[in-house]
Formats: structure tokens, C-alpha cells, sequence
């Protein structure tokens, strides 16, 4: 019935455009920090986020990993804000709804600050598909420099990630360590994604297994903020989905058919 009620948002979708392809095979697009022009000001924003952060009273969300926090209190973004803007530019919501093959909603924007933990890697620092669908589109913005010490997202491509999940019978949110994903693909089939701050990452997270935040000792700390496009199916997500939707509150008169579907029209 759902698939039914979702008929304005194909719709919508076969009116959409956008000069970037999220292959399909990959699973994953990496863009340069000069290909968005609200690249500077979210890094910026990040910077200040992560400068405004109290420990002791965190925002509220379910990341609480020692190596991974959310810096970002969501009640402080407004429509003008730049990692906002960034996630309803029209050539965004294109790309990413043609690849999911519906509109999504936005779900979460978070801002995660990464630093070394003594300790052997965990949780999301193994290889894993997220559970939260069997396809979905988060964006990772670099607002630090990363290179290899840096605990970069890695991801394998989704094509790799099937022969993965079928040789190990995988269940999702199940975590593999890399021993066991070099026995099925050889070693070095992983992708790190480096680059300067402003370098922007689109990853299906269900269909890619992927890692990161494996800080070394003598590594700055990672900066990074996320965005995260969930389709209406999504298995986190309520059958009310749209009414509680925590952008909602951005919709208005002016918005394009997407941006409206998008913040939960």
C-alpha cells in the first residue's frame, strides 16, 4: 500500500535531472572540495560545531562511541545554513533520488568528530552494511584533511560487497573483521577515500561495506559531517514517517516538488 502512496514521488523523480551519476556497480561518488559551493561554509560550520561542544551535555542521538561523537546539535541548523542548503540543492536530491529510484526523505544531519581510542578496532570501525535499509544514500563532507592515518571512510564497491555478503551469509549490522574479507576478495580491494577538507563522499552504507575512524596515535583528529537521504521504506523509519520527519519544520511556500517530498510533504 506504501509503494501505492508513494506514486507523486516517482513522479517527481521522472521529472529529475543532475550532471552526477551514482553508479550503481560502484555504489559510491567522490566529488573535490571545489564542486559544491557551500563546501567552505559547512566546513567552517563543522569547525565551529566541534569548538562549541560540551562533553558533559552531548546532543542528543544514538552515536556514543568513544571514537565517533556527534558535535552537532541539530536545533541550532536553520534553512540558511550551509550544510542545509547543500542537502536540497536540486542537483543533489537529483543524483541521489535517481539512484535510490524514489524520492528520499532527509533523515539525519550529524557532524562527528573522530580521535585515537587505545583500543583494537570495533563496532564501526569493522567492515559492516548498514541495517537501516537495503539501500540508502548518506554524503560525507571532509572538514579536516584526510589521509591514511587519519581513519578514513573506506568502503568496498557494492559489486565486491555482494560477493561479501552472500560468502558469509551476512546478516546486517554483523560485523566482519578485514581477515575476513580479504579471504573472500584478496587483499587491497577496500577503497580509503582521502583528500583535503571540503572533499565530499555519496555511499549507499547498505549496499557498500564500509569503515572508518581507525585514528592512528600520531594522526589529528577526524572531522566530518554527515548526511543521511532515507527511502519511505526504510525499516527505522515509523509508518507516520513524514510527520515526525526532524526537518520538517523547514517546509514552505517556493520549495520545488522534491524539496518539499524531501523535508516530508
Amino acid at each position: 500500500m506504501q509503494f501505492v502512496r508513494d506514486a507523486r514521488r516517482r513522479a517527481v523523480l521522472r521529472q529529475l535531472s543532475s550532471p552526477m551519476t551514482i553508479p550503481r556497480r560502484e555504489g559510491f561518488l567522490v566529488l573535490p572540495p571545489g564542486a559544491f559551493a557551500e563546501m567552505p561554509a559547512i566546513v567552517a560550520d563543522a569547525r565551529a560545531a566541534l569548538a562549541l561542544y560540551d562533553q558533559a551535555a552531548p546532543p542528543a542521538g544514538k552515536n556514543r562511541k568513544r571514537f565517533l561523537l556527534n558535535v552537532l546539535d541539530t536545533k541550532t541548523l536553520t534553512e540558511e545554513s550551509a550544510v542545509v542548503r547543500f542537502a536540497m540543492r536540486e542537483d543533489v536530491l537529483a543524483a541521489v533520488s535517481r539512484y535510490l529510484g524514489v524520492v528520499p526523505f532527509l533523515g539525519t544531519i550529524s557532524v562527528f568528530h573522530s580521535d585515537t581510542v587505545d583500543a583494537a578496532p570495533t563496532s564501526s570501525q569493522l567492515h559492516h552494511c548498514d541495517g537501516d535499509d537495503v539501500t540508502q544514500i548518506k554524503v560525507f563532507i571532509y572538514c579536516s584533511d584526510v589521509d591514511e592515518r587519519s581513519g578514513p571512510l573506506t568502503v568496498l564497491s557494492a559489486a565486491n560487497s555482494d560477493r561479501v555478503r552472500r560468502s558469509t551469509a551476512y546478516q546486517y549490522r554483523q560485523r566482519l573483521t578485514d581477515q575476513q574479507v580479504n579471504d573472500i576478495l584478496g587483499a587491497g580491494r577496500e577503497v580509503p577515500i582521502l583528500g583535503p577538507a571540503g572533499t565530499a563522499v555519496f555511499v549507499d552504507t547498505s549496499r557498500c561495506f564500509h569503515f572508518g575512524s581507525r585514528v592512528a596515535a600520531d594522526a589529528p583528529p577526524r572531522l566530518v559531517t554527515m548526511i543521511q537521504y532515507q527511502t519511505p521504506y526504510s525499516f527505522m523509519l515509523p509508518t507516520s514517517a513524514q510527520a515526525s520527519l526532524p526537518f520538517r519544520r523547514f517546509l514552505r511556500d517556493g520549495l520545488s516538488p522534491v524539496q518539499q517530498l524531501v523535508l516530508g510533504a
